[in-house]
């Protein structure tokens, strides 16, 4: 075991029952997981030692492709019939685009800020209107903040959003705040699966 493997252990990951999964998680702690000295602020504002980047460690074709399998399974439980899937650029993007290619869908992606020019919108891509079932996707949620605000995105289309998901849940709070918002929510991996510490309230976040 070398030092990188010695530290990325902080605890013994929960054990798990569907091979698309064990692979998922495989991948992240082998190309996208390091365990850091010193503590580092994340994108939501928490403090961890433990850092995941998910579009590194599916940055292979294969990998995402096998990622996107595990998503489509679950979706074909969750929310058959769907029309369109995506989330927050550029978190979203990459998985989106692989679940549309392999699930015949569309995908479309939410812009962190209005455009300046042209027609201005904020979603890219599949057209979102009235009567429209999406999907809401994230590769990696911490608070829930920035799959939050495509979720208020994506509703003010008229689009109906039927399912947000993750691939990898770094807490809880994100959970309870898409149950506060009445929206299903799931997640492939929890923070539990990968054996690391979960990210709480960054307004109490100390590491």
């Amino acid at each position: 075991m070398d030092q990188r493997d010695a530290a990325r252990s902080p605890a013994t990951p929960a054990p798990l029952g569907d091979a698309r999964l064990v692979r998922l998680r495989t991948v992240i702690l082998e190309h996208g997981y390091l365990r850091r000295e010193q503590p580092f602020q994340l994108s939501s504002g928490g403090m961890s030692y433990d850092y995941v980047d998910l579009r590194r460690a599916l940055s292979r074709g294969a990998d995402l492709v096998a990622a996107a399998e595990a998503l489509i399974a679950a979706l074909e439980e969750r929310a058959p019939g769907y029309d369109a899937i995506g989330g927050m650029t550029m978190g979203a993007d990459p998985i989106a685009h692989a679940v549309a290619v392999l699930a015949r869908s569309s995908w479309f992606s939410v812009r962190k800020q209005e455009k300046h020019h042209g027609a201005g919108r904020r979603i890219e891509g599949a057209a979102l209107e009235a009567g429209r079932r999406v999907v809401l996707v994230e590769d990696t949620v911490s608070t829930g903040r920035s799959i939050l605000e495509a979720l208020d995105v994506v509703a003010a289309s008229g689009a109906k959003v039927v399912v947000a998901c993750t691939l990898l849940d770094r807490g809880e709070l994100a959970a309870a705040r898409f149950s506060e918002r009445g929206v299903p929510y799931f997640r492939l991996l929890s923070y539990e699966d990968l054996g690391i510490e979960p990210i709480g309230d960054p307004a109490s976040s100390t590491p």
